[in-house]
């Protein structure tokens, strides 16, 4: 018979003894929305799925008792369930009423301002004043949990005022109210999606950012795990390191499938690790494209971990990490949330507008030079190249694993071409290996002043993820643009 899997409700709200750590997020919670002195409002940002709308339901959960001490009122509402800002502001007042009527707070003022929001159509947002002016000076304070926030892109497309009328009730202190909005996106990015440029408005939340697992936090989780059973290998454990990184969901959705595994008596191998995750792995790492292309960061973060360097600032850097999408690994270093993540973001970059003439360039060279390797050595040119060139050896090894993995991992979205995991200096050095078959009809005779340009292109094509203290100048990059430009010349006037 088979035993209940603990972790049969991933991807839903967890709380209670499945949720894990956050303890400095929650006191912040606490802080800010449940002062016995004064209180205000929060904006929590977070990647998809990396556990906001369960930080809310843990905070109030273990805030039960003292929520009915100091007569708090807990509304939420998923935004995404709404047709039109009416509906949204109707049902906002109705669970409300219906929350105090429930706890036997309310009084007839309070159910008379309620049913004047209830019963006129249009909503007017002079009547959700009243209500809330009523429940205030009732000695009750509305906590009201607006979820899936990134849902007023469409919802107040047409009527941008709302985002006004929830600054209101954020901060007019004769009927304000504890406002939460959860949203993936950042609030100015939301605003700017719906056609409201304006971000003054959000002033008036503290902004907390939930990131992934803490390492401390990965740690708990794992220490679960052993708990029930599901105890990986050194090269599972790396694997699920690689594709799930520290991120809540992705983790939660590895402990499902272990547990089964485990249960089954069967191993946790990488090759079952991968079948198993490859769908789920890959469908949130879209999510996340879409929301940092939503977010005006996946460009810049295509250049972090990629390159070229073209217009990332220090303050785009610090942003990212701020949203949790970067880690700061060292000094000079930064990492994403996971390998597997930095991994996806190579079919990506084919579709990012970084630098069109940079894309086009050496997707060129890398056609010509495959071109020019099969003709010197064959189809099978990458183990005969190693045969010839010893000293190449680790580079090409270095690559065909990389193409494995991504193949193992992503399938038929992995590039098929070993060259194109190959950075500028990878592809000098095979030209330069053999220069007069290889680089000479591409470039000339001048191997040495070739050496110099692909220095530079190699340096504007360095990841700031491996070396943040070696950004690229503007005269660099104008440079980078000119060698560009001549290689393009000579690819081109060959192929005429």
């Amino acid at each position: 018979m088979e035993k209940l899997n603990p972790f049969a409700d991933f991807g839903t709200t967890v709380c209670g003894p499945r949720f894990i750590g956050r303890d400095e997020e929650i006191r912040q919670l606490n802080d800010r929305l449940l002062s016995e002195g004064g209180y205000g409002s929060v904006a929590v940002i977070g990647l998809p799925r990396v556990g906001k709308t369960s930080l809310l339901a843990e905070t109030i959960q273990r805030a039960k008792t003292k929520l009915k001490e100091m007569h708090v009122a807990v509304v939420r509402l998923e935004l995404g369930t709404y047709a039109t800002p009416d509906d949204l502001f109707r049902a906002l007042v109705k669970d409300l009423m219906a929350c105090i009527r429930q706890e036997g707070w309310s009084i007839e003022r309070v159910e008379s301002r309620g049913k004047c929001v209830l019963e006129n159509s249009p909503v007017s947002f002079s009547d959700i004043r009243e209500v809330f002016r009523s429940v205030r000076q009732q000695g009750i304070r509305p906590l009201c949990i607006f979820d899936e926030f990134d849902s007023t892109r469409y919802l107040f497309a047409a009527k941008p005022e709302c985002f006004h009328w929830l600054r209101e009730l954020c901060s007019n202190p004769e009927f304000k109210a504890a406002i939460v909005l959860i949203s993936k996106r950042r609030l100015q990015d939301v605003a700017r999606m719906a056609g409201h440029e304006s971000n003054y408005w959000s002033n008036t939340l503290m902004s907390l950012t939930l990131r992934p697992f803490s390492l401390d936090e990965t740690v708990s989780f794992f220490k679960r795990l052993e708990g029930v059973g599901v105890v990986p290998d050194a090269s599972t454990q790396k694997e699920v390191n690689a594709l799930c990184g520290q991120h809540p969901f992705l983790l939660d959705v590895f402990a499902y499938h272990g547990f089964r595994r485990v249960d089954q008596a069967l191993s946790l191998d990488i090759e079952w690790l991968r079948s198993s995750m490859c769908g789920v792995v890959r469908d949130y790492y879209q999510q996340i494209v879409t929301v940092l292309r939503d977010n005006s960061i996946l460009e810049k973060l295509v250049q972090v971990v990629y390159g070229p360097q073209w217009n990332v600032a220090p303050d785009d850097i610090e942003a990212m990490v701020e949203y949790g999408i970067l880690f700061i690994k060292d000094a000079k270093g930064l990492r994403s949330f996971s390998q597997g993540f930095d991994d996806y973001l190579r079919f990506v970059e084919a579709s990012v507008d970084i630098w069109p003439l940079w894309r086009e360039t050496e997707k060129a060279l890398r056609s010509i030079l495959d071109e020019l390797l099969e003709k010197r050595f064959g189809g099978n040119w990458p183990d005969e190249l190693k045969k010839s060139r010893p000293k190449l050896c680790q580079l090409v090894n270095g690559c065909l694993e990389l193409m494995s993995k991504e193949q193992a991992r992503f399938g038929a979205c992995a590039a098929s071409s070993l060259l194109a995991y190959t950075y500028p200096m990878d592809l000098f050095q095979i030209m330069a290996a053999d220069w007069a078959s290889l680089g000479e009809p591409i470039l000339g005779t001048d191997k040495q002043a070739w050496s110099i340009k692909f220095g530079l292109l190699a340096k504007v094509r360095t990841p700031l993820a491996h070396n943040r203290s070696e950004a690229v100048q503007e005269g660099e990059r104008l440079q980078a643009e000119g060698i560009c430009r001549e290689l393009l010349g000579r690819i081109t006037s060959r192929q005429l």
